[in-house]
């Protein structure tokens, strides 16, 4: 086929050849990937969160603060007797863990009295905000609680409530390991008994 054509027709089908070759593959590498997508919508109306009510959202408040001072108290006794038993390591850490807790309890206080006259202004948006970083701070006094017992090294050995269980196997031996049994002489076969009564 390619005698008949001649040395021109070599070339230029040489040529044709090699660009489509060459388009193709710059049509890959240019090509961009499409997705399409399709917007799903929820069956039924979504639930919004309800809001709490002043009085709720006062109390909750008020219970955080507690809660956070309560930590900060109890970092401030462990760091008391790190130091009385002279563990410089955890004197450090906790010392750390109180600092920052004392700065964020002087927040929170601040965010309780700017959420109580939110409240009492009667401004709904203005106590939302309040409320949500009290929300947020009270997650942060629960990391640093987490962060104390890890200095002290509580967090080790709080496993929670313990739970006995007793489990007896059926399949274990009914005699004394205590008592030795006695050897017969020697024409009689013997095995001797295991090193312990249980398998």
């Amino acid at each position: 086929m390619f005698r008949r054509m001649g040395t021109a027709g070599q070339v230029l089908l040489a040529i044709l050849v090699v660009g489509g070759g060459l388009g193709y593959a710059v049509a890959q590498d240019s090509s961009e990937a499409t997705v399409d997508v399709v917007k799903v919508e929820p069956m039924g109306a979504t639930a919004e969160p309800v809001p709490l009510s002043p009085a709720a959202q006062s109390k909750a408040a008020n219970s955080a603060v507690a809660s956070a001072s309560a930590s900060c108290d109890a970092q401030s006794e462990a760091l008391g007797n790190a130091k009385r038993d002279k563990d410089i390591i955890r004197a450090t850490c906790l010392d750390d863990k109180l600092s920052q807790c004392a700065a964020n309890l002087q927040n929170i206080k601040r965010r309780q009295t700017a959420l109580t006259e939110a409240i009492a202004d009667g401004d709904s948006g203005a106590a939302n905000h309040e409320f949500t970083v009290i929300g947020v701070l009270a997650q942060k006094f629960k990391m640093l609680e987490q962060a104390a017992n890890q200095c002290v090294g509580q967090d080790l050995f709080d496993a929670g409530d313990t739970q006995v269980k007793e489990k007896v196997d059926l399949f274990a031996p009914d005699e004394d390991p205590t008592v030795l049994t006695e050897v017969p002489d020697w024409p009689i076969p013997f095995i001797p008994p295991p090193v312990s009564g249980v398998s």
